[in-house]
């Protein structure tokens, strides 16, 4: 059973159960006088509430249909693709589409604050990020694993086209987001006329990498 940790660790009730736990273990111990029934008891009730709590950070309980405008979600999604793939923290490309597709999700979500009837558009979009995200992590892992030249080679043509289609995602929806809000401060309505056709447009050059790399044989 893999525990999601990062994810966990981002809600501020973790810190909270640990340090409760810890000074209700400590508090138990002192009022049984130090004996080993207190020292027991107390690391059952202690284990016992830690492990309900991290319990429900399970991998396989992940929510693969959450709201990818909450950034936790996005965050949970993106360390669900790098927990398939131990090691793959350091490696350089997933950094890239890590921090990439986190601002996407950003912006997004500003986005949607400010422009609610954009939120469908929106989400799809996001859901094309998370799936470049998880090509590049599979590519990256898969160039380490593959020996003849010609799959080699495949693989990192798959590699750099999810990369330059992600980081283009991530720098339009920065720039679509800069486009909204001035728009709004100048109370120009034509100024963001525009976003919803953008925005597809977006989605479908996402949506050809991603076919492309599903239909590719490696």
């Amino acid at each position: 059973m893999s525990i999601r940790w990062r994810s966990a660790f981002r809600y501020p009730q973790t810190t909270f159960l640990l340090v409760g736990a810890g000074l209700g273990f400590l508090a138990l111990v002192v009022f049984t006088g130090f004996q080993w029934v207190g020292v027991v008891v107390g690391a059952i009730i202690a284990v016992g509430m830690l492990g309900a709590w991290f319990f429900q950070f399970r991998g396989d309980r992940l929510n693969t249909t959450g709201n990818l405008l909450d950034r936790t979600v996005m965050l949970e999604h993106l360390d669900a693709i790098s927990a398939k793939f131990p090691g793959i923290d350091m490696q350089s490309p997933w950094v890239n589409a890590y921090q990439w597709s986190s601002e996407s999700q950003t912006a997004a979500a500003e986005i949607a604050e400010r422009d609610s009837t954009l939120i469908p558009d929106l989400l799809e979009a996001l859901y094309t990020v998370e799936g470049l995200a998880a090509n590049i992590a599979g590519s990256t892992v898969a160039l380490e694993q593959v020996q003849t030249e010609q799959y080699r080679t495949l693989t990192q043509q798959q590699l750099e086209k999810s990369c330059d289609r992600l980081q283009e995602t991530h720098h339009q929806l920065q720039a679509l987001r800069d486009q909204i809000v001035l728009a709004q401060l100048s109370a120009d309505a034509n100024a963001s006329v525009a976003l919803p056709d953008r925005l597809q447009l977006l989605i479908e050059a996402n949506k050809t990498t991603l076919q492309t790399a599903a239909d590719d044989p490696t």
